[in-house]
């Protein structure tokens, strides 16, 4: 009996002092390693649809998705009455694995991860795929009870969120996963027969449902989680969704304002907005549904279901707003493929393990030769914005650090443009460990430094309030004072060499790596954000 590792075991402990310092050079701890990649792959064989993805799992946990395939199964409108699959859910099931096998060995991979949930677990018949799956494929299929599932949901989904206790809700096609835990341990999982694509059959809720249809169904679904005996959650707690309907009904919210950031993993839906896109998907054919801009439209029959489940799980909790993990059962199963019943205990890495771990995790992949530089630059931007907010406005001031840790990956798509390129990227890229506030101020950050002004999107964002994006502009100014002093610092040469300290109005700024013609318009700029003027010397090394 053993506790699940989902990180590197070299990296697991807590890292010491500030919680952004990375607590291993990526490039150093891959010196020596395989050139080659070494790829995952993992097949998920669900209720509504089965995917392959083939994947590298980082030393910090972090995901890179190589490849993805993914078939529409719908094997809940294919089980008889007798409990057996019927002769085209068996056949196409088997489809999708020839092509799933196909896939993952065309980089490499011998080693297949696959599993099956619901619906493959409530087959009668579900052993004559997992025989074929081995014996024509090579595909070692199994398919796990309720609480692995939920173990490799739990795993999944909550490792790169903010999120340190309460409730995740994966909501599948056939069943919806609940899984409580606390300070980042599993503490109990039940397995409920919530699926969006079971409640959307179950109450013909696939086009245009009569009110007292969704009606009928919410009481159900209430029933049914009073009857599990679903507890509220603490005040402190978080309720997580995960599942393929959660992250299209946030998908569709996202689009209806301003966000700046493209990914899902860590958007925060409303109960309000549930309800409202409930209301309107209700009152639409399905064809109307699949024209819908972002709108899957092979989820148009089951999206309403996975709604209905989503929203009355709410109101049964109390909790109006749900934080949506963009990942599940598939990178749960690939951080730890082991079954999760052999282990002792299911516990994810601290926080702060998760946000300096990602930290290097990006760096490493897109500017390993910039990490040490960017550590020092990181620094520096510290050290200035300690001195000028005299040790307040700490989020910002992470941010401000975390985009000067990171500005280097810029370098590896257009270095002439590598702030506006290093916030594409920060906005489109899970970061674990932040929640999307913190990648808007990241990506805010460079893009001020960039352009001196911030976009459209950025400016009227609820996730920026008029307060910060003030601070954001003081931020930028700070991050282009840090760029400028660390390219002039010679190598070896630490942060703490150079000094800031105020006098009569002007902040003066010594260095020993200075001239009199760098950075010209400097000066200007910290007038602009800070009303007091700034001279920066070079001083003794």
């Amino acid at each position: 009996m053993t506790t699940i590792q989902t990180t590197n075991p070299a990296l697991a402990s807590e890292p010491s002092g500030a919680s952004l310092e990375p607590v291993a050079n990526y490039a150093q701890g891959h010196e020596g390693s395989n050139p080659f990649p070494q790829y995952t792959a993992v097949i998920d064989i669900g209720s509504g649809s089965a995917r392959a993805v083939v994947m590298q799992v980082n030393q910090g946990g972090g995901i890179e998705i190589v490849a993805q395939q993914r078939v529409t199964l719908n094997l809940m409108s294919h089980v008889r009455s007798d409990g057996y699959l019927d002769e085209t859910g068996v056949a196409s099931t088997l489809d999708a694995l020839e092509d799933f096998a196909l896939v993952a060995r065309a980089y490499g991979i011998e080693t297949i991860h696959a599993v099956g949930t619901a619906a493959l677990r409530e087959s009668g018949n579900a052993e004559t795929i997992r025989g074929a799956a081995r014996k024509k494929f090579g595909i070692p299929l199994r398919i796990i009870d309720g609480s692995d599932e939920a173990a490799y949901c739990f795993v999944g989904a909550i490792h790169g969120l903010r999120a340190k206790s309460g409730l995740l809700a994966d909501i599948g096609g056939g069943s919806t996963e609940i899984v409580r835990f606390r300070d980042r341990d599993l503490a109990s999982s039940v397995s409920l027969p919530l699926g969006s694509l079971r409640i959307a059959n179950q109450f013909d809720l696939r086009d245009r449902p009569a009110a007292e249809s969704v009606q009928a169904a919410y009481d159900y679904v209430r029933t049914v989680l009073t009857n599990a005996g679903v507890e509220p959650i603490p005040d402190d707690g978080t309720l997580v969704g995960s599942g393929g309907s959660v992250r299209l009904l946030s998908r569709l919210d996202r689009l209806r304002e301003p966000y700046p950031i493209i990914k899902l993993h860590g958007y925060e839906i409303r109960a309000s907005a549930l309800v409202e896109q409930i209301e309107q998907l209700s009152a639409m054919s399905r064809v109307d549904r699949a024209s819908i801009p972002g709108m899957n439209p092979e989820r148009s029959h089951s999206i309403i279901g996975g709604g209905v489940v989503a929203h009355a799980l709410m109101q049964h909790l109390g909790t109006d707003r749900l934080l949506v993990s963009g990942q599940g059962l598939r990178e749960g199963l690939a951080r730890h493929p082991d079954p999760p019943s052999a282990c002792e205990s299911v516990q994810l890495p601290p926080l702060a393990t998760v946000r300096s771990e990602s930290l290097a995790d990006l760096v490493g992949r897109f500017a390993p030769r910039f990490g040490q530089r960017g550590e020092r630059r990181a620094e520096l931007a510290a050290r200035i914005a300690d001195a000028v907010w005299r040790g307040g406005n700490r989020q910002i001031a992470n941010s401000l650090r975390c985009a000067a840790r990171l500005l280097d990956i810029g370098n590896a798509v257009d270095y002439y443009n590598r702030l506006n390129r290093t916030a594409s990227i920060i906005v489109r890229t899970d970061l674990p460990g932040f929640t999307h506030v913190e990648s808007a101020q990241i990506a805010a950050i460079l893009l001020a430094a960039e352009f001196e002004t911030l976009p459209r999107g950025f400016q009227q964002s609820r996730l920026l309030c008029p307060a910060e994006q003030r601070l954001i502009q003081q931020a930028a100014v700070i991050l282009e004072t840090a760029d400028e002093l660390d390219g002039r610092l010679p190598q070896g040469t630490t942060a703490n060499t150079v000094t800031i300290c105020q006098g009569e109005g002007n902040w003066r700024i010594t260095t020993p790596g200075w001239s009199t013609v760098a950075a010209p318009g400097l000066p200007a700029k910290w007038k602009k954000a800070f009303a007091e003027h700034v001279l920066i010397e070079r001083g003794a090394p």
